[in-house]
């Protein structure tokens, strides 16, 4: 294999149009498929990623007659994608120790190529798949290295296999030559493991926003299942960040004052006229998921949180709103009494969003109770929202800006 290089500026129009053919066959792959830094591999006989997110190409393998077409090329690109997105480099590091490398990568191939397929994406041929292996669909690649090398194999030493795969991106041997991450050849350094988290987050949401939208019923199951992996909450408890959340946001409104001048300031000095303080009227609105997939346990936990948030904000006005496809009036409420359910048809919580956000006194903070599974505004909203899902079948699909809790069974349940 020859010295890693810079591409050439035909090398560079070949690989624009396969990383094209990649983004018309998995849209939501396109943030990482931009992120990669190429650079040439003339004699690597593939296509190849580091752990930085730095693509190694062999040109002769790029829309060529001796190769690839681009379509197949950009059927790779998303699969060696896969590789990182998935974080296949420090996964391979816990399997075993030392870990068969050469394995680790065709349990990788076999956990992204099911889901290419899946998506209608040609794979060049003699792509590995796990019926290949002798294994089902859908399983983690874990699973699929269990079944290739079952514990108490004997384990290769650590200079063993031959090639480097899909280079040390996919937890196999690294590209001959394999440039440092602050290397730069004209397509930008490596990816810090930071920088790389935002790329894995963006593509998640793209992700679940295909599969929600018009890609419904065409996203992979295994992209979809790793994309709600990765944007999962962290597990903290539920009812302390809920409460934290609505505090600070009517605190923050609490502390602040306006200027009147209906009622002069009787504190100001003789012959001046001043304005009196006066505090805003804090408003909190609660929006309460009616929908028919809130069954019953989904709306007393509902229900018990609204009783915790009603507690929480003594000296602000608290309004509640039931929404499924329509929203109901905001109705002032001062305990759980007072609470009406009403509703049971689709789930649209835009609804209730745009009724909380008209009603007046305008809210200051908006709580929402849900089970996912709905539209959401694209735009950040004039007010803190926070979002509440309920049950274990939950999905989250909440945009990025807002506060996202998950009340989970043992939380219901205390």
């Amino acid at each position: 294999m020859s010295e890693v290089r810079a591409l050439s500026a035909d090398e560079w129009r070949r690989l624009r149009l396969a990383r094209m053919a990649a983004v018309e066959a998995m849209p939501y792959f396109a943030r990482a498929l931009f992120a990669l830094s190429p650079v040439a591999a003339p004699g690597l006989g593939t296509f190849a990623v580091s752990r930085d997110w730095r693509l190694y190409v062999d040109p002769e393998m790029l829309g060529t007659a001796q190769g690839w077409s681009i379509p197949a090329c950009g059927a790779v690109l998303c699969h060696e994608v896969g590789h990182v997105l998935r974080e296949h480099g420090p996964r391979g590091d816990a399997v075993d120790a030392p870990v068969d490398r050469t394995m680790w990568n065709v349990a990788a191939d076999a956990e992204i190529n099911d889901d290419l397929i899946a998506a209608g994406v040609g794979l060049p041929e003699g792509a590995v798949t796990p019926g290949g292996i002798g294994c089902e669909d859908g399983r983690a690649a874990e699973t699929y290295y269990r079944h290739l090398v079952p514990p108490g194999s004997p384990r290769p030493d650590a200079d063993d296999g031959e090639g480097c795969g899909c280079g040390s991106g996919a937890g196999d041997a690294p590209v001959p030559g394999e440039l440092p991450a602050e290397a730069d050849l004209g397509s930008g350094t490596g990816l810090s493991e930071a920088a790389a988290d935002l790329v894995r987050t963006a593509v998640a949401r793209a992700v679940q926003q295909h599969a929600s939208g018009a890609g419904r019923g065409s996203t992979p199951a295994g992209l979809t299942r790793w994309a709600a992996e990765h944007l999962a909450p962290a597990v903290v408890p539920w009812p302390k960040v809920l409460r934290a959340a609505v505090r600070r946001a009517v605190e923050d409104q609490a502390g602040q004052v306006h200027h009147s001048w209906r009622r002069p300031n009787r504190r100001a000095p003789s012959g001046l006229l001043l304005p009196t303080l006066r505090a805003p009227k804090i408003a909190v609105d609660l929006i309460i998921d009616t929908s028919a997939s809130m069954g019953a346990e989904d709306l007393a936990a509902a229900l018990s949180e609204t009783r915790a948030v009603l507690r929480r904000c003594t000296g602000a006005s608290v309004r509640v709103l039931c929404c499924d496809a329509q929203a109901s009036a905001a109705r002032p409420v001062r305990s759980i009494r007072d609470v009406q359910l009403l509703g049971g048809g689709g789930t649209d919580m835009r609804v209730g969003i745009d009724a909380a956000l008209a009603a007046r006194p305008a809210a200051n903070v908006l709580v929402r109770f849900t089970d996912g599974g709905t539209p959401w505004h694209k735009r950040r909203l004039p007010v803190p929202l926070i979002v509440a899902l309920i049950g274990d079948h939950a999905v989250d699909t909440a945009p990025w800006w807002a506060k996202t809790v998950r009340v989970t069974p043992a939380a219901v349940a205390a």
